[in-house]
């Protein structure tokens, strides 16, 4: 069962996500995964005011949002001067998923990125795989964003959400998905 590695019933998650069947579906999935505490944010301006008001463990991020999408959201997130909230893990879970967006991504601070449509055990192994990673390494601001300490590490972007094998993601990749 999914819930046997991590227990999820403690942490807080944002779904910033501007389709509402999205939202519900994705808050569907998290609910299973035993997370009790979830905020919901229809485009990057609404987000960051629920960040600040409730610092959630994750965000799980739609990339394209109207008016204010999130490489808006994660730009301003990543500039904030109090570190928890600079620090607060993103997923991007994107239907746009070509290569530039995913390095646009990196380069601004996200945690992951995962495409949709995603299965909930992809969505599982990568949420899990994140809180696991800030909790061994510390609180960050991304795996390749400012001021990340991990740039010289290879990443492959070929097979995002490919889960075909169960095979564990190589250690030098950094993000959970890579």
């Amino acid at each position: 069962m999914l819930r046997d590695k991590w227990d999820l019933s403690r942490i807080s998650c944002l779904i910033a996500e501007d389709n509402p069947h999205m939202r519900t579906i994705v808050r569907s999935v998290l609910t299973g995964f035993g997370v009790r505490s979830i905020f919901e944010a229809s485009d990057g301006a609404e987000a960051l005011e629920l960040v600040v008001d409730r610092k959630p463990d994750i965000v799980l991020l739609d990339w394209v949002m109207n008016p204010f999408g999130g490489s808006e959201f994660l730009r301003i997130l990543r500039g904030d001067h109090d570190m928890v909230i600079s620090t607060v893990p993103v997923l991007v879970i994107s239907a746009h998923a070509n290569r530039a967006t995913i390095l646009e991504a990196m380069g601004i601070g996200v945690h992951g990125f995962v495409a949709k449509p995603i299965a909930p055990a992809i969505l599982y192994r990568h949420i899990g795989d994140i809180l696991e990673r800030q909790e061994m390494q510390g609180r960050s601001k991304g795996i390749m964003g400012p001021g990340s300490q991990q740039k010289s590490r290879k990443l492959n972007i070929a097979g995002i959400s490919d889960d075909a094998s169960d095979a564990e993601p190589e250690a030098d990749t950094g993000l959970a998905l890579l």
